[in-house]
Parts: C-alpha cells; structure tokens; sequence
C-alpha cells in the first residue's frame, strides 16, 4: 500500500499518469510500429491477392497429388489385374504341362509297348530267315554231297566198265549215247 501512495504521488507531482513503457506518445513505442508493420504487411498480402494465389497454388498442388494419386491407383488396379492374369496363365501353363508330361508318358508307353512288339516280330522274322538259310545251307550241302556221290560213282563205274568191257562194245555204247541225244536234241 506504500507503493499505491508513492504513484499515487508522483501523479499529483507530474499531472498525469505515466505509461508503463516509458514512452511520452504512442508513435514513439517501437512495438507500435512492429504492429504497423505487421498491419501494412497483411493489407499489402490481401491488396495483392496473395493468400488466393497461395490458394491457388496450394490448390494447383492438391489437383496435381489427387491426380498423381488416381494415376497410381490406375496402375495399382492395372498391375493386380497384370498379376492375375499372369497367375492364371501360369496355373494354365503347368496345366497344360502336366497334361504333355502324362500324355508324353501314355506314349512313352505305347511305344514302349509297340517298340517290344517290333522286337519280337525282328527276332522271329531273324529267326526263320536264319533257319531258312540253315536249310537252303542243308540242301546245298547235300546236293554237293549227291553230286560228289554222283561223279565218284560215275567215275568209280567208268572205271570199271572201262576195264571190264571190251573196246567194240565201248564204241557201241558211245554210239548209242550219241544217238540218243541226237533223237532228244531234234
């Protein structure tokens, strides 16, 4: 309360109340002239348009983000559709392996099967041609055997005719020959 009559005395002295910031006018207080600043600073802004091209802008921005945005949502939805396919194709594609792989082991099979079938039929066919040749071999054989009989025979009864009979009948005999093939050849 001391200090209320100590101001309260000062005033009387001087005449009037001081102000708190020391200064005698308003236009000498450097925060009046911080606001002013900031006043003629937001009336310039709002003279120039600024805040709507800083709208503008700022809405430039926002257009171009939300197109950008359903551009990667475009190719979100193209690269899962992408995706999709790709499985399907893939899942069509082992299918269709495996459908090769069980119908190239049906052949495998089947010419396995066939492939046995030839064998057989070669090792039969092979077998009669070795016995067909075994028995033409046989025959031969035995024709060189009867003509070789033959001839030693021929020759063995030459030999004894020659030296049993007698040189007039050896001519006769030849005549004979001769004349029989004479007759046979005419």
């Amino acid at each position: 309360m001391a200090d209320q009559h100590q101001t309260d005395a000062h005033v009387a002295e001087v005449g009037h109340e001081e102000v708190p910031h020391g200064y005698d006018h308003l236009y000498q207080d450097p925060a009046f002239w911080v606001a002013m600043a900031i006043i003629t600073f937001f009336l310039f802004m709002i003279w120039k348009k600024i805040p709507a091209m800083i709208g503008n802008m700022l809405d430039g921005k926002v257009n171009e983000i939300s197109a950008q945005l359903d551009n990667a949502q475009t190719l979100r939805e193209e690269a899962s559709a992408l995706l999709a396919k790709y499985q399907r194709d893939q899942r069509d594609a082992e299918k269709v392996a495996a459908d090769m792989i069980a119908h190239a082991e049906t052949e495998v099979k089947l010419l396995a099967g066939e492939a046995k079938v030839q064998v057989q039929d070669m090792i039969e066919r092979r077998t009669k041609l070795a016995e067909q040749k075994i028995a033409q071999s046989e025959a031969n054989a035995l024709k060189e055997i009867q003509q070789v009989a033959v001839q030693v025979a021929s020759d063995a009864a030459r030999e004894l005719i020659s030296g049993n009979m007698k040189k007039a009948d050896h001519n006769a005999l030849i005549k004979s020959g001769i004349d029989k093939l004479d007759s046979q050849l005419h």
